[in-house]
């Protein structure tokens, strides 16, 4: 009997074991059977039921190992049927992913009409896009047609920068792979820019005439009183029609020259639309007379008559003007103005009235309110309309009349009481004047003029401008005056009273000292260093009001003394101070061949003085100092070649006709 161990059971079996062999424990059990049969051919000569008993286990074997075979032999196909798929898988959820953040993202070097939005989302994109192509849309591009040119502002013709739409292009979904692939490296895409055709066709139609040569509009001019066409002419060049429709589909942005589309170019007023215009507008216009009335208007106490236009009349107010492509007749409204004023008085019209105050120039004398009050004015554009209306529709005298138009005109201010400020004395100064009864009568006409100035914030005070004229007309009188350091006469002498005195209230009211000119010597009526002169149209006074209140002037001259005072709100903490006089120059006796000289027997001496100003705000930065370094010369006496007085003239010099 052999020692083999007992056959293995067959796989299919209920007593097999549980596990299974593997490829090569199945193929080391074949070689081993394989083995033990050639090493003992003796064997072979055992009884047939010990034969077959050793064969069962090598036939056990052998199917064995062929179910394994099978079974390895399916396992690789397995594996790479699922490997297929889960990289299959795989790719379409990151084209998918690809494709999502293509809509949320912009990359590489992405960028919409030269701006580069790569790196951005689609919101930051759409700013920065409406940040830079907008602003190019409101500046003139050049557009040629042949050899013609002409520039053309693209948002005033129709064309507007759509942002979401320029950068959907960039993020809009899409599984397209190149598509895709192109995003990622950074794709550049032309922004949307939409054409309104009708503005677009109007604006084209305005630059015809450069664009195009040999062709002229249909226009209407007059022969008498009847209207005449001249027909229309076309040329070449611009095709306005075909440059619409090859723009409609979107403005080129960023491009400094537009390509527009030549042909023949047909006049942008046709002959038949300058005939409507006869038939319907001007004929009826011109077939009879045309009135205007202020009988039930808020003018008809104020006017003095009716205007009443005849068709000759009519026709030098009205004019045919081609714009834009469009033929249109009108009234021009200065002229009709001109007609309703010289028929019906001035007196229809009454000017606004700006609040302001009132005030006395006496010692008791306090600010009034004076509320603001619109005026009433023609208006004139109405009013033509009007009448064109009425001459193209009316039939009868009754329906070609029409009623004055007025308007009401604001104030140009109209702040309240409080808001002005106007509520005590901030500043006050006086100076003696000598009995002179001549000289006294230009301080009293002086002060009586600048009394009740209202100087608004940030308004600039011209002694000049509120003295107006210096004549006898305006009530000012011939005296004395300092002219080139010659004493003599001339029209406003002792005008200079009234400037130094203003110049002084407004220097302690704490107003800005905008301009002022010492005289050339120094007269003990006046504060050394704070005084000024005035010559017109050389010379003047002038201060700011830098405060948040309006300041009032208040002015006259009385018993011997020019007083100036400013009503406001204080604001500035003032103090003044003056140096001590220095570099004393003593009087001198001067002959003069002067016509107009005036013999004088000499005055002060000359000096050198400074005298420094300091505000103090109540708030912020206080001003810087006011530093007025003035040097005096010697007020010498003057020798005349003849005692009688000369004839009061006209003179001009360094110290003006402002006089003493």
């Amino acid at each position: 009997m052999s020692d083999a161990k007992p056959p293995a059971a067959a796989p299919d079996s209920p007593d097999a074991p549980a596990e299974v062999a593997t490829p090569a424990q199945a193929s080391s059990l074949a070689e081993a059977a394989s083995l033990a049969q050639a090493a003992t051919p003796a064997e072979a000569a055992e009884p047939a039921e010990t034969a077959l008993a050793s064969e069962e286990p090598a036939r056990a074997q052998e199917a064995e190992t062929e179910s394994e075979g099978v079974r390895s032999r399916r396992w690789p196909a397995r594996r790479k049927t699922l490997v297929g798929v889960a990289a299959g898988a795989a790719l379409v959820l990151l084209w998918a992913g690809t494709a999502l953040a293509t809509t949320q993202h912009l990359f590489g070097s992405s960028s919409v009409s030269g701006v580069a939005v790569g790196g951005m989302s689609p919101a930051q994109a759409r700013t920065a896009i409406a940040h830079v192509l907008a602003p190019e849309l409101e500046e003139p591009v050049t557009v040629t047609a042949g050899q013609a040119s002409d520039q053309l502002v693209p948002a005033e013709s129709g064309v507007s920068l759509d942002a979401q739409a320029s950068v959907r292009r960039l993020t809009g979904f899409t599984l397209n792979p190149l598509t895709l692939i192109s995003r990622l490296r950074g794709e550049t895409v032309a922004a949307v820019a939409p054409v309104d055709a009708a503005t677009l066709r109007t604006a084209l139609d305005a630059h015809l005439e450069t664009l195009s040569s040999g062709t002229k509009d249909a226009t209407v001019s007059f022969d008498g009183t009847t209207p005449v066409l001249t027909p229309a002419v076309a040329g070449t060049g611009l095709d306005v029609e075909a440059s619409v429709a090859q723009l409609s589909s979107g403005w080129p942005v960023g491009q400094d020259s537009v390509a527009l589309v030549s042909g023949q170019t047909e006049p942008a007023v046709t002959d038949a639309e300058a005939q409507a215009l006869i038939d319907d507008v001007l004929t009826p216009l011109l077939s009879g007379d045309l009135t205007v009335t202020a009988e039930g208007t808020a003018a008809q106490s104020a006017a003095s008559g009716q205007l009443t236009l005849t068709p000759e009349q009519v026709v030098a107010l009205t004019s045919v003007t081609s714009a834009q492509g469009e033929i249109t007749a009108s009234l021009d409204p200065d002229k009709v103005h001109e007609a309703v004023l010289a028929a019906m008085g001035a007196g229809i019209e009454s000017a606004a009235q700006d609040s302001s105050f009132t005030i006395e120039g006496s010692p008791a004398g306090t600010p009034s309110f004076v509320a603001a009050t619109p005026g009433a004015a023609v208006d004139s554009k109405a009013l033509a309309d009007s009448l064109l209306q009425a001459g193209t529709t009316g039939k009868d005298a009754t329906a070609r009349t029409v009623p004055l138009e007025l308007s009401e005109v604001a104030a140009a201010h109209a702040e309240s009481e409080a808001e002005l400020g106007v509520a005590q004395v901030v500043g006050e100064y006086a100076t003696a004047y000598y009995y002179d009864p001549v000289r006294t009568q230009n301080l009293v006409t002086g002060t009586a003029k600048i009394n009740g100035t209202l100087v608004r914030p940030g308004e600039t005070f011209s002694l000049a401008q509120v003295l107006g004229p210096i004549d006898a007309e305006h009530g000012f009188t011939s005296s004395g005056v300092l002219s080139g350091g010659v004493h003599s006469n001339a029209m406003g002498g002792g005008l200079s009273q009234v400037t130094t005195t203003t110049f002084n209230a407004a220097f302690e009211a704490g107003m800005d000292d905008v301009e002022h000119h010492p005289h050339s010597v120094w007269f003990t009526r006046y504060p050394a260093g704070r005084e000024a002169t005035l010559w017109t149209g050389h010379l003047d006074l002038k201060w700011k009001n830098s405060t948040p209140y309006a300041a009032l002037v208040q002015a006259w001259a009385a018993d011997g003394q020019v007083h100036v005072r400013l009503w406001s709100t204080p604001y500035y903490t003032v103090s003044i101070t003056s140096s001590d006089k220095t570099n004393i120059r003593p009087v001198q006796v001067v002959h003069s061949t002067a016509a107009s000289c005036v013999p004088y027997g000499g005055g002060q001496v000359g000096f050198d003085i400074t005298v420094t100003r300091s505000r103090r705000a109540p708030e912020g930065a206080s001003p810087a100092d006011d530093v007025l370094s003035t040097s005096y010369q010697a007020d010498n006496v003057l020798v005349c070649p003849s005692p009688e007085p000369a004839e009061p003239a006209e003179a001009a010099g360094e110290d003006g006709g402002g006089g003493e």
